[in-house]
């Protein structure tokens, strides 16, 4: 079988530079470059009920080059048990030579909900959780800039850190000397919000910005005559709900509320991060982003304008790994070259798993993909992963029987079988790139 989808990307390696001046992998302590995998252990079965499943994947990663999973272990997950699952993971993935990145919030601490989460952060962290508001009133995600979400999240990170750090947390030789990595939050992102209190931190950042009301009417095409009549909540300026292809672009006026909402989750976040090093001084944090900056995929602008989910989310952390919807184009990679140079962070460049990787070894389309995916890696990031063995609600390369036929999508175990020796495929020629 060939793959529409491996073939048009090949069609990249015309467009693209023939060979690049590799950049310098982040590396473990022995020396091996960082090559993750996401990986979800207690979400769907076979893997939620048996250890020996988790077991046999493990094996077969770090047999074929993988040292790194990248699993969910978010509050709501310790919460069971408590910690049950997390322990589990730790324990499995120690037995088997693997090393753990958790995600210890989704969407940047966005799911402390409301109700039994809510009464939960009470009992674990002593906190009340103050809650914002959509643009229609609607009760919406935590403020993650109040003092109560950021002492939740620094209490849980230095929680987790003294359970795990001595176990098998991802370490890599940062600067020479060894330093464990965590990461705050997976997908960057904060829905909002639009309440009274979040609307007068924007007017004061817009002060900020802008100096004077007159300047920011001339940026916006607007006449407001005061600072205090801007109201995100008013959808004939901040026209969130409007539907325009990406070429049209976003008003002035949205494009500063998703800046100044991706500042509040930068800002949050590097809070949590400052905390935690008083009392941890050399965790390295990784932030995580579901799409590639400046990506011209056709959901990534809705995500970075719902979610505030600008470059500059990502600015507290040391690394970024990228979700990227697959090999990048020549101005994708630009614009990972330019933020890199604007910030100074690391990059990893992970890749969604499509369901027509099923590709047959030893033709043109497995050749291509593999020099296509490792080598641009290898060029442009400084680590290398998939997105992912076995979520099994999204893109993926695992196959379970115990799924119901209707939710298989046409997968099998012999198409599983071919998709994992391409990626197998893909990291073998990575390594041997990246290789000292």
């Amino acid at each position: 079988m060939c793959s529409a989808f491996v073939v048009g990307q090949a069609a990249l390696l015309l467009a693209l530079p023939a060979f690049a001046p590799r950049r310098e992998p982040l590396r473990l302590p022995d020396g091996q470059p960082l090559v993750c995998i996401y990986y979800f252990p207690q979400w769907w079965e076979p893997w939620r009920t048996d250890d020996g499943a988790i077991r046999a994947d493990l094996r077969r990663l770090r047999a074929a080059g993988f040292n790194t999973l990248l699993i969910d272990h978010e509050w709501s997950q310790a919460l069971e048990g408590p910690w049950k699952w997390l322990d589990r993971n730790h324990r499995l993935a120690t037995e088997e030579g693997l090393r753990i990145v958790p995600w210890l919030s989704l969407k940047s601490w966005c799911d402390i909900l409301p109700g039994d989460r809510e009464t939960k952060a009470l009992e674990w962290f002593g906190v009340r959780v103050p809650y914002g508001e959509t643009q229609t009133g609607e009760r919406a995600a935590p403020l993650i800039y109040d003092e109560a979400v950021i002492r939740a999240g620094t209490r849980y990170t230095l929680q987790y850190l003294e359970r795990y750090r001595a176990q098998n947390l991802l370490t890599l030789r940062w600067r020479s000397k060894d330093r464990p990595v965590v990461s705050l939050s997976v997908e960057s992102a904060w829905d909002g919000s639009f309440d009274d209190r979040t609307n007068e931190r924007f007017r004061r950042w817009l002060r900020r910005k802008y100096s004077s009301l007159a300047r920011l009417n001339s940026a916006w095409g607007t006449d407001f005559r005061a600072f205090g009549e801007i109201d995100p909540r008013d959808p004939r300026v901040f026209d969130y709900a409007a539907e325009r292809p990406r070429t049209d672009g976003w008003s002035r006026a949205v494009e500063d509320h998703v800046e100044f909402r991706s500042q509040t989750i930068r800002d949050s976040l590097r809070e949590m991060a400052r905390r935690v090093r008083a009392r941890q001084r050399d965790v390295l944090f990784l932030a995580e982003i579901p799409y590639q900056y400046e990506s011209a995929h056709p959901h990534a602008d809705s995500y970075r304008v719902r979610y505030g989910a600008n470059p500059s989310s990502c600015d507290w952390a040391d690394i970024v790994l990228f979700r990227c919807t697959g090999p990048l184009s020549a101005d994708e990679i630009a614009a990972l070259d330019r933020h890199r140079k604007r910030s100074g962070q690391a990059f990893v460049l992970t890749y969604r798993t499509y369901s027509d990787w099923d590709v047959a070894p030893g033709s043109p389309a497995f050749a291509q993909s593999v020099r296509l995916y490792a080598d641009q890696a290898a060029d442009h990031g400084q680590g290398f992963g998939f997105y992912s063995y076995n979520e099994m609600g999204d893109t993926h390369i695992a196959f379970s029987t115990a799924m119901p036929v209707s939710e298989q999508g046409g997968w099998s175990q012999e198409r599983a079988e071919r998709a994992f020796g391409l990626v197998a495929a893909m990291v073998a020629r990575y390594r041997e790139r990246v290789a000292p």
